[in-house]
């Protein structure tokens, strides 16, 4: 069924299921660009489990998932999970400089009972949470699941974790939230801070991890299998969305996906002419590396003695000479 609908019509269902709109204002939902959004749900990344093996090394076998099933599930992973497509703006489309910006991870209530059998070994938790999050379906006709899985998503954790949502509702009504987006889109589009709600609908946004961190306001502790599904996710959004520019504003993120950016063009290098590598992505993507806007970290030094905010600046700049 889900195949058959168009993203309007999921939005619709999803609403249709979500408290939020039986008792507020709905938020206007022209500052998507839909069809955009339609574009990642349907892309494929092109790569080769040799590939993927490559750039894991030793860390693939500690995913406990199987070179057959990496391409199949995180292809597959917003047909299964919706809510979480990143948002894409109405006027993306129309911008010469594109720009994705990448945040941490989503978290759910803290009434949510989403993790309360989440086991406690590494090897357990990584079976888990392939069985039981990045191949469970939970498509726009299946927002609660069935009750013979070990989980179940409600509503309000689907409200909540829903990102075309998350970014409409914040950005109208929560300071901190616009706060956040205003220190990465001022330097972008030379703006001032009445304009940031407006300018949001020009950029492209998504949390780098896949699944929402284990407690609510917290940093994600992420394992294996989530730095495998997310590095490669990324390379398919840039390539579903035009292949923009890459702000990754968060500590956990940046290191995680630098790590394994480096081991994908270390990878190629040592084997140029034996492997195939239709993403592009070490050649062409560029990227700003930063810490967090909202936290402690934006005006501490990283790398090189700078700050995210120098570091983005530099990059800006860079990005329209």
């Amino acid at each position: 069924m889900s195949e058959e609908l168009t993203y309007e019509q999921k939005v619709n269902l999803v609403k249709e299921m979500s408290s939020y709109y039986s008792s507020n204002e709905e938020i206007d939902a022209e500052i998507c660009n839909t069809e955009e959004m339609k574009n990642i749900m349907d892309q494929k990344l092109d790569i080769t489990s040799d590939l993927v093996k490559g750039i894991f090394g030793s860390n693939f076998v500690k995913t406990k998932v199987e070179d057959k099933e990496v391409k199949c599930i995180f292809n597959d992973f917003y047909n299964k999970h919706p809510f979480l497509t990143p948002f894409v703006g109405k006027h993306y489309s129309e911008q010469n400089k594109k720009f994705l910006l990448v945040l941490e991870s989503h978290y759910l209530p803290s009434l949510s009972r989403f993790y309360e059998k989440l086991y406690e070994t590494d090897e357990d938790k990584n079976k888990w949470l392939k069985e039981q999050w990045y191949d469970f379906d939970f498509s726009w006709e299946k927002l609660q699941s069935s009750s013979k899985s070990e989980i179940s998503l409600y509503r309000e954790d689907i409200e909540y974790i829903w990102t075309e949502s998350v970014v409409k509702n914040n950005i109208k009504n929560n300071k901190r939230f616009r706060a956040l987006f205003g220190k990465i889109l001022k330097p972008i589009f030379n703006i001032e801070n009445e304009q940031i709600e407006d300018t949001i609908q020009s950029i492209a946004f998504m949390n780098y991890f896949l699944r929402p961190a284990e407690n609510t306001g917290v940093s994600i502790e992420h394992q294996y299998i989530d730095s495998l599904f997310s590095y490669l996710n990324l390379i398919r959004v840039w390539q579903a969305v035009g292949k923009p520019n890459i702000i990754i504003c968060s500590a956990k993120a940046r290191k995680s996906f630098y790590y394994y950016w480096k081991e994908h063009r270390k990878y190629l290098e040592g084997l140029k002419e034996n492997i195939v590598d239709n993403t592009g992505f070490t050649t062409s993507a560029k990227f700003c590396l930063c810490n967090h806007p909202n936290n402690r970290s934006w005006n501490k030094s990283m790398e090189n003695n700078e700050t995210s905010e120098e570091r983005l600046l530099k990059f800006i700049k860079n990005v329209y000479q």
